[in-house]
């Protein structure tokens, strides 16, 4: 039998096929905008929702989702860690430049609501796998 390579399927899909390197690419794109957004001056960065809260949610969300899709082989705590790390040391250093401890303590806790979020389907989706059917 023929090995099934098709994008849904259950066979190994190749380290370097076009949605690989997409998701690597991906993962870059995200973090850079994070960057970029975090220490561009307020009125430069374009307001996605109407609560800052709410854009830091979904700016980690969207970069928990590239870092799974980046990292299939990667253990989910070592990514999850990798990614609430990287939320810690942007805060950390926006609090280096000045910034007061309040907002700042506020956007680490949605940075890691949206980290959380996307890692809960797949936390559930294991557990559950652990009881088979009848």
């Amino acid at each position: 039998m023929s090995e099934d390579r098709s994008l849904f399927g259950d066979g190994r899909y190749p380290e370097a096929g076009p949605l690989a390197v997409l998701a690597r690419l991906s993962l870059l794109g995200a973090g850079l905008a994070i960057v970029v957004a975090k220490f561009l001056p307020p009125e430069l960065v374009p307001d996605f929702v109407r609560s800052p809260n709410l854009q830091h949610f979904a700016a980690f969300y969207v970069l928990a989702l590239c870092a799974l899709a980046a990292m299939p082989r990667a253990r989910l705590r070592t990514v999850a860690v990798g990614v609430a790390g990287f939320a810690t040391v942007l805060e950390a250093l926006h609090l280096l430049s000045g910034a007061p401890l309040g907002p700042l303590t506020d956007n680490w806790v949605a940075d890691l609501g949206g980290v959380s979020a996307a890692f809960a389907p797949l936390i559930v989706e294991r557990f559950r796998r652990r009881f088979p059917r009848g």
